[in-house]
């Protein structure tokens, strides 16, 4: 159950801290990886041509995602990493830009998570990550199910 939903509410201050610690290091990672793996997302040939290791940058980034996923799994569950995709594909349906997506998409993933673990609260039995990813992609559908 919990490899699904994931305990939100369930993880102790500890890991609570390590996984702040452990994703502020992904988020600087990322951050030093943002310009070349925009550049050799969007042109691969061009990056090679100018030097860039396109590979090594393609590896690298998998690796970040596997770790922040593995981190997150734990709090947030596997349905809520499927359902973080909802507010990135609609901040990339509101702007062409790519770090003007990527600041958009936290303001709905926000609301998202907050709408969620309201509905969750008002809801006994709704697991939360369950209500978070509902709240995403709109209606409440676990409170219609039940």
């Amino acid at each position: 159950m919990n490899v699904l939903f994931g305990s939100i509410f369930g993880i102790s201050s500890g890991n609570a801290v390590l996984a702040a610690v452990i994703g502020a290091v992904l988020c600087l990672l990322m951050q030093l990886l943002a310009r070349p793996l925009l550049f050799a997302t969007l042109d691969p040939d061009a990056a090679a041509a100018r030097g860039l290791p396109v590979r090594l940058i393609g590896f690298g980034f998998l690796a970040l995602v596997g770790a922040c996923t593995a981190e997150a799994a734990q709090a947030v569950g596997a349905l809520l990493l499927l359902g973080l995709a909802a507010p990135a594909g609609a901040a990339v349906r509101l702007t062409t830009r790519p770090y003007r997506a990527l600041g958009l998409s936290v303001v709905p993933a926000v609301a998202d998570m907050w709408a969620g673990l309201a509905l969750s609260y008002t809801v006994p039995n709704l697991a939360p990550s369950f209500a978070i990813r509902d709240s995403s992609f709109g209606a409440p559908r676990g409170v219609v199910e039940r």
